[in-house]
Parts: C-alpha cells; sequence; structure tokens
C-alpha cells in the first residue's frame, strides 16, 4: 500500500493479498483480501506524501485491531473503524482478513461527519444503523464501476449520510483525559501489536500509551487485569497460528518465540491450562 510499511504478522506463514480498487474524483472503493498482515504509517510517511484523507473502514470479515493518536480498537465482522491519513498510525488482520474501505477527501468528510482526527483510530461497533451504511457500501462497491461521475458523487454523499447517523449521539474523543473506557480499548489494540516482545508488560503498556499504571489498571478493574490479558493473548495468538500453519507443518518453537514466549516448558504449561491440550497435541490432530 501506497504510504505505508505492510508486513506479513508472522514471517514463518505464507502470505498472499488480492486487492480491487475502483477511483473517482469523489472518492475510492477499495476491498482488500489478505492472509494475516500488520502495517504502519509512519511521520515520514505522512510527510513525504501529505495526503489529507480519511479511509472508512468497513470489516467483512476476520479479525485486527487499528491505533492512531489516544485511539484504538479491536476489530471484527461487521465494525466500522477510520483512519485520517495525515496522521501516523498503525493496524493489522489477524487471520484471514477481509476489507471493504471508502477513501474520500479531508473536506468532504468534514462537511458531512466531522473532523477526520476526531475519529481516526475510532470503532463503530455493529447496530442497526452501521448496518445499514455496511449494506449500502456494498451495494456501493459492486455498482461504482458502471456510474457516472454525477452519479457516484451522489453515491458518496449517501454513503456519509448514513456514516453520520451511525456515528450520531456518540461523543467524539477530545484532547482532554482519556475515559477508562477509551484507555482500554486503546490498550487491547496495543497490546495486539507487541505481542512478539518477550519484555512487553504492564509497565511498557503504561509508558507506550503515556497513562500512569493505576489508571491502566483502573481500566481492567473487573476483569483478568492487565497481565492475564497480556499471557491470553499470546496464548490466543499462538493457537491461531498452530491452527493455521499444521497441515503446511507447524514449528513450535518459532510459534512460541513470534507470541513473545521464550520459555518452553512454560508456555505448553500455560497453553494446556487455556485450551486443555498442549502446542504438540493440537498440531497432532491435524496431522491426523
Amino acid at each position: 500500500m501506497v504510504g505505508t510499511e505492510v508486513v506479513p504478522i508472522d514471517p514463518a506463514l505464507p502470505f498472499s493479498a488480492a486487492r480491487k480498487v475502483a477511483v473517482s474524483t469523489h472518492g475510492a472503493i477499495t476491498r482488500t483480501i489478505s492472509d494475516p498482515y500488520s502495517l504502519e504509517r509512519t511521520a515520514q510517511h505522512v510527510r513525504g506524501d501529505g495526503r489529507e484523507e480519511v479511509g472508512i473502514m468497513l470489516i467483512v470479515r476476520g479479525s485486527g485491531y487499528i491505533e492512531q493518536g489516544n485511539n484504538g480498537a479491536l476489530l471484527h465482522p461487521g465494525d466500522i473503524t477510520f483512519h485520517a491519513w495525515g496522521r501516523p498510525g498503525a493496524g493489522a488482520g489477524l487471520d484471514n482478513f477481509e476489507e471493504l474501505r471508502l477513501t474520500v477527501p479531508r473536506n468532504t468528510f468534514l462537511a458531512h461527519v466531522g473532523n477526520m482526527y476526531d475519529f481516526g483510530g475510532r470503532k463503530i461497533a455493529a447496530t442497526p444503523l452501521s448496518g445499514m451504511f455496511a449494506a449500502y457500501l456494498q451495494t456501493f462497491a459492486s455498482s461504482i464501476s458502471d456510474m457516472s461521475a454525477a452519479e457516484t458523487g451522489i453515491a458518496v454523499e449517501g454513503a456519509l449520510y448514513l456514516l453520520r447517523g451511525a456515528v450520531h449521539g456518540q461523543e467524539a474523543p477530545t484532547d482532554g483525559e482519556l475515559s477508562a473506557e477509551a484507555v482500554r480499548s486503546l490498550a487491547l489494540a496495543h497490546i495486539q501489536r507487541r505481542l512478539h516482545d518477550p519484555e512487553f508488560g504492564p509497565n511498557s503498556l503504561a509508558a507506550s500509551l503515556r497513562v500512569s499504571r493505576s489508571r491502566l489498571y483502573a481500566a481492567f478493574a473487573g476483569g483478568e487485569g492487565v497481565a492475564a490479558t497480556i499471557r491470553d493473548a499470546r496464548l490466543d495468538r499462538a493457537h491461531d497460528r498452530i491452527m493455521m500453519m499444521r497441515k503446511a507443518g507447524a514449528r513450535i518453537a518459532s510459534i512460541m518465540v513470534s507470541c513473545g514466549f521464550t520459555d518452553p516448558a512454560a508456555f505448553s504449561r500455560a497453553f494446556r491450562q487455556r485450551f486443555g491440550l498442549s502446542p504438540r497435541d493440537l498440531l497432532a490432530q491435524g496431522a491426523g
């Protein structure tokens, strides 16, 4: 993707992707189908191309995450999220992933929805109104190649009208202190980004998010806690990688390291406790 650095989320996995793009003066529709990947748009990318657009993304299949500024979220089918191209950000598809994206200029988004920088990294979960936008976007994507310029402009305006309805009543983030819900959402996205790092833990998470440990722990109060959330995310990713690779011949040690574990015995013990069988037992099921 131009203006971003895209890499497979696990170099040991085979990787393939396909993309269809329909471009007009009013906006672009992109459908992407991909194996797991991660991408980052850095400050250097932003300075290099000067793009002032916003991508409105509908998650069709799979799961992923997005981070931008003080916003971030885990993504699942039916979710709508935003990426403002004028600022750095990061994201990923964590398994076999399909995304439909409407990209519009900053001024168009501002006129119909709001300041794109208030929305970058936000997630609009599936609701009846967001479902209407999703259905409209699917139809728009299948028809745009046959539309005139005037028809495309009308269709973009209609999509943004439905989007405004989907986000109406939800408070846009401000430059003030993040709510506990916002801290948790951003933390869950950042955890997915850092699972490969064995040194990553609650302290480094708080430092990365620029919040105090007390605010971070408060955001996870009533649940498993921060350390357990990180551990379980590592185990879940290892489980997913073994499932994806077991027919092709997975290497448990390689998957273990890519998920941030350094002690094979501790990894196997924690894996069995969470899933009821060892990594090698799961791998053997695929071979059988």
